[in-house]
């Protein structure tokens, strides 16, 4: 009896001893492995402008003439779109840097019949600078032209045609550092047929509205 009880105690021991031995090889003693590193953010790089172009124009001016607006397209060069209703927009991206711009350049169409014509045109542009990815960096600001608008007959519409013509328009030269400067474009087109170059409007033809 007294050898069973030893080897009863002995095999309790064991019990005891294997349950020890398995709580401590439960890996928490194990070192951590380390995180993953994160990859590094690529970094952000003003790359381009976005050009939000719009024309507007009054629907006797449309009546009378024939009206195209030059802008400068993606590819930096002078491109040319014809207006079929008052308003006119046009978005597109740019590389820098480079420039951009738009004019308003209205040609009569042909004989005009006696009477009052109520004309107007303006341009705006606003711009939004972008990173590689095309991601917004910087807002921009919105450029406009003079808002021009008269009343005049029939005989005095081809100069003041090319008045729109010269005083439409705008053009800015973008850098990669922010900056806005302003600069020329060569349009090209008629910018205004059958109307007189210049700075002023002549009153021929004018109402008492815009002598």
């Amino acid at each position: 009896m007294k050898n069973l009880k030893i080897m009863s105690l002995l095999f309790g021991g064991l019990l005891v001893l294997g349950s020890l031995t398995s709580c401590g090889s439960d890996g928490s003693d194990d070192p951590t492995p380390p995180p993953t590193p994160e990859p590094p953010t690529p970094e952000k790089v003003l790359t381009s402008v976005k050009v939000d172009y719009t024309a507007t124009v009054s629907q006797q001016l449309l009546d009378v003439s024939t009206v195209t607006v030059r802008y400068i397209g993606e590819n930096g060069q002078v491109a040319s779109e014809q207006m079929s209703s008052t308003t006119w927009t046009k978005s597109v991206t740019i590389p820098l840097p480079n420039k951009a711009g738009l004019n308003i350049q209205p040609t009569l169409k042909g004989s005009v019949s006696d009477g009052e014509y109520a004309l107007g045109a303006k341009g705006q542009m606003a711009y939004t600078w972008l990173d590689q990815d095309g991601q917004q960096m910087q807002a921009g600001s919105t450029a406009s032209t003079p808002e021009l608008s008269a009343v005049f007959y029939a005989d005095g519409l081809g100069q003041y045609l090319g008045a729109i013509s010269a005083n439409c328009q705008l053009a800015r030269a973008f850098a990669k550092d922010y900056s806005v400067t302003d600069t020329a474009i060569t349009w090209g087109g008629n910018a205004g047929d059958d109307s007189t170059q210049g700075t002023g409007i002549s009153d021929d033809g004018a109402t008492g509205e815009n002598r």
